[in-house]
């Protein structure tokens, strides 16, 4: 097998150069801090490698190298170039690379922040992603196909073919890649036994993980919604569940960062969260990349055997985070005090972290089903119902803590004080609930996620209120953001629960009612260069308001699959949703009768036989890039009086979306009888033909005309617009969390350089003292994150 050795160098550069550095850094920790410089050096060529890499990747997909195998199976010359650039990460070895590309990057800035912990955080970090850089010099992305170059390539799945798909997995690869941050600060605090300084530090990459992972997963949910034509934005696919697990566990250890920070307690879980999150994201690559969800996920990759390598490192990081922190842990310090009153912010944490926990695990266990039941030697995976039942109790104690924590103090309050700053939203949440009684809503569990949600997103607005008007907003990110979950939650809970749909189907030109809205289909929209063809829908709603809806459905020329994707029309209230299921075109009176025959089968009709022989393509056409491909259908004619005649039909098959040509052939022996070929199918060996006048009777080939038609699935979903905007919301307030947390580290580190006294080498300890805690940095009591 040979390779595109630029690219292979690059990446074994990577490998060599990663493992350099990761030694110098394990030997400047033990006691040869000189060596730090070299260390550096050294990571900034793996950085440089890893870069180089993409580059060349890039530029091959560029440059239409359809001789190197992973740019012939992602890429094709007909993309422009925006889908160009992302079939980059269009599969497995591209992803990987991006992944590792952003962790290059990241470790630039961490090892300038770690400071005196610079050696033992580089060492874990560098180890999180040698696996992968070793993935790809065993499954390279630069080998190059034998023989001659295709003249074009495969393309980019034609579902990924969309701008959100461009911008969704390197927003997601910088979140799995900053995970290994907080992950590299926990375990070199079980290492060095600094129990409180790594969580300065780490913080603001956690942050950073839950703003990029959260953002990532809201994109993937609108490019499902938008695009798949189901109607729906979340369905707790396995591939799904694999992002969402991970941002969970970092939600949790957000948290739980906050609370030791504040307190000086609970060191031990959040150690055990920072390599949990991190395990979850190789535990989901494992699932996704394994093959093992091939039968159950549209999104999961096939085995490209890799998986042993998957399997190792997964345990490998397990096992060894367990054992460490089995290690240690009669070491790790904790508070002996009072314990906190139950209406105390502290309960209130560790409550929410304890839900954050449990809906992490009920999912990955859902997700993990078809590995489970592997055993059994039944794969199956579970319901969606199984997951909406489990966490929707989760969701609701979630929101509500969220509610309260705003106006609950560390020490504790009384029921009653807390009964008077909540009167308020109690207020609102009964007037939400009024409101949505009045408009229809009857589902219990619905109308107790709504109150829950109203309550809880005026109690935090309040309380961000309270912090613009003291000049402290930058301290309200986490009031923001669950202003965010409850927006989103009500959005989930109504859009979910009366979304109304209905199947139709809209023969041209005749208007038809679907609730309080009209619809016509008018015609076909062609498509063009830029654009995909499309069906163009008049609506009406009831208020005489008209719009046209472009839904489109055509198909693929690589894949020849029938494509479809819905058209939506947006409204504050409600969207309303049409996805196209099936297109008629209608035909005129014919007469004529069809038959589908496979390779060597015969079929009689009334007394003549037609037996199909073979086929013969022009297949060197194909290889040559040509728009146009003649299949040649051998056949052998047996009539009433025995004789054999062989006769050839021709069909030409046009890949950019012409009609395709088919010529009448007369029948021998028959008078005034004919047949055409109207579709061939190679993969199963199948012609199907269609026959005129072999029948005596000619009723028995008369086909009555229909009328062109669409059939449409049309969706009413109310205050869907609820669940984009509270994750919008929800974002910009991790997002003013993560400025606020980045500027604490960056003064604890300024304090940390400040402080008299003798530097301590990086990644050392001062002889015969305890190891260091870290510093302190004052917080406000009543701001959470």
């Amino acid at each position: 097998m040979s390779y595109f050795w630029p690219g292979v160098a690059a990446i074994w550069g990577a490998l060599a150069a990663g493992t350099a550095s990761l030694v110098l850094y394990l030997r400047a920790d033990r006691g040869r801090p000189h060596l730090i410089p070299l260390a550096r050096s050294a990571y900034a060529a793996f950085a440089t490698c890893i870069v180089a890499a993409c580059g060349v990747l890039l530029a091959l997909l560029l440059q239409h190298r359809f001789d190197v195998s992973y740019v012939n199976a992602y890429s094709a010359r007909d993309l422009p170039l925006h889908f160009l650039i992302s079939s980059f990460w269009g599969g497995q070895e591209g992803s990987f690379l991006l992944w590792c590309f952003w962790g290059a990057i990241i470790g630039l800035v961490v090892w300038r922040s770690a400071k005196e912990q610079e050696a033992p955080v580089m060492v874990v970090y560098l180890a999180t992603f040698l696996g992968i850089v070793a993935i790809l010099c065993r499954q390279s992305p630069f080998r190059v196909l034998p023989g001659a170059p295709p003249a074009d390539g495969v393309g980019l799945n034609p579902l990924l073919q969309d701008p959100w798909m461009v911008i969704h997995p390197p927003v997601m690869f910088s979140g799995f890649a900053s995970l290994s941050v907080p992950f590299a600060f926990a375990i070199a605090a079980l290492w060095k036994k600094r129990w409180d300084g790594w969580v300065t530090r780490a913080i603001p990459w956690a942050l950073f993980t839950f703003v990029t992972l959260g953002t990532a997963i809201l994109m993937g949910g609108y490019w499902a919604y938008k695009t798949l034509g189901w109607g729906g934005y979340w369905g707790w696919d396995p591939v799904e569940n694999t992002s969402l697990v991970p941002w969970l566990f970092t939600a949790a250890l957000v948290h739980g960062m906050f609370l030791q920070r504040v307190k000086k307690r609970h060191r031990k879980v959040n150690l055990i969260l920072a390599c949990v999150s991190y395990v979850a994201i190789l535990y989901g690559t494992f699932l996704t990349r394994s093959g093992v969800l091939a039968d159950f996920s549209v999104h999961s990759f096939i085995d490209l055997g890799i998986t042993g390598w998957l399997v190792g490192i997964l345990l490998g990081f397990l096992v060894g985070s367990a054992a460490l922190i089995g290690w240690r842990w009669r070491s790790i310090p904790s508070v002996q005090e009072e314990d906190p009153a139950l209406l105390s912010r502290s309960v209130l944490f560790i409550l929410g972290i304890a839900a954050f926990c449990a809906l992490g695990f009920v999912i990955l266990l859902g997700t993990s089903a078809p590995l489970l039941t592997r055993l059994t030697g039944n794969p199956s995976q579970v319901q969606a119902s199984f997951y909406n039942q489990t966490t929707s109790p989760a969701a609701a104690l979630l929101v509500l803590l969220a509610a309260l924590v705003p106006f609950v103090s560390w020490k504790g309050d009384t029921a009653g004080s807390l009964a008077r700053s909540a009167r308020r939203s109690l207020l609102v949440g009964g007037a939400i609930l009024v409101v949505a009684a009045i408009a229809g809503a009857r589902d219990p569990l619905t109308l107790v996620l709504l109150f829950f949600a109203a309550f809880s997103a005026d109690m935090n607005l309040r309380a961000v209120t309270r912090k613009a008007r003291t000049g402290k907003f930058g301290g309200a990110g986490g009031y923001l953001a669950h202003v965010g979950v409850g927006i989103f939650l009500a959005g989930v809970a109504v859009s979910g629960v009366y979304a109304k749909s209905t199947r139709m189907t809209l023969p041209a030109g005749k208007p038809v009612r679907a609730g309080d809205s009209t619809l016509t289909f008018l015609r076909v929209v062609p498509g063009t260069a830029t654009s995909k063809q499309a069906m163009e829908v008049r609506v009406e709603s009831a208020g005489g308001r008209v719009g046209y809806l472009y839904p489109k459905m055509y198909v693929n020329s690589k894949t020849n699959q029938l494509m479809a994707n819905p058209a939506i029309r947006n409204s504050p209230l409600f969207d309303f949703y049409v996805a196209p299921q099936s297109y008629d075109p209608g035909q005129a009176e014919q007469f004529g009768r069809e038959v589908r025959l496979t390779k060597g089968t015969t079929t009689n009709i009334e007394g003549t036989g037609f037996t199909f022989r073979e086929f013969n393509a022009d297949r060197a056409a194909m290889l040559r890039g040509e728009k146009s491909m003649l299949v040649l259908t051998e056949l052998t004619v047996t009539p009433p009086d025995g004789t054999k005649h062989d006769i050839t039909a021709r069909y030409v098959f046009h890949t950019d979306g012409q009609p395709a040509d088919s010529p009448e052939v007369a029948i021998p022996g028959l008078s005034n009888a004919f047949l055409q070929v109207l579709a061939v199918s190679p993969t199963d060996g199948a012609v199907v033909l269609k026959m005129r006048g072999v029948s005596r009777d000619p009723a028995a080939e008369h086909q009555a005309a229909t009328v062109e038609s669409l059939s449409v699935d049309v969706t009413r979903k109310p205050l869907i617009s609820l669940v984009w905007g509270g994750f919008y919301v929800m974002m910009a307030g991790a997002l003013l969390a993560l400025v606020k947390r980045s500027r604490e580290a960056r003064r604890a580190v300024a304090a940390l350089e400040a402080e008299p006294g003798p530097r301590i080498p990086a990644g050392s300890t001062a002889p015969g003292t305890a190891p260091a805690v870290g510093p302190a940095v004052p917080v406000h009591l009543r701001s959470p994150l």
